[in-house]
């Protein structure tokens, strides 16, 4: 097993990666955690032919409190982080 990561490393990595990145054949897998993705409806003009329907949910004012002050701390619309909170929860209990 690898050691850890240390802080003072990643500044030796960045410049690791800046000079010469991977390429294509060095990159043998890549694990993503879905809440950690780019969520939210696409821009206009970002691509036709992706579909985002709506969904309607209702909160109770304290959690609607609750997310709206976590979206302004995140610097994100308060749609982001329900729907990162979905994501999580999902990939924490995922359907057998």
């Amino acid at each position: 097993m690898a050691d850890p990561v240390r802080e003072e490393d990643y500044g030796a990595m960045a410049d690791d990666y800046a000079t010469t990145p991977p390429t294509s054949d060095e990159v043998v897998a890549i694990d993503v955690n879905p809440a950690a993705l780019a969520m939210g409806r696409p821009r206009a003009g970002a691509g036709k032919g992706r579909n985002t329907p709506a969904m309607s949910i209702r909160f109770p004012a304290t959690m609607r409190a609750d997310i709206h002050r976590r979206a302004q701390a995140d610097h994100v619309p308060d749609a982001d982080v329900i729907r990162r909170a979905v994501a999580e929860y999902l990939h924490r209990h995922p359907v057998t």
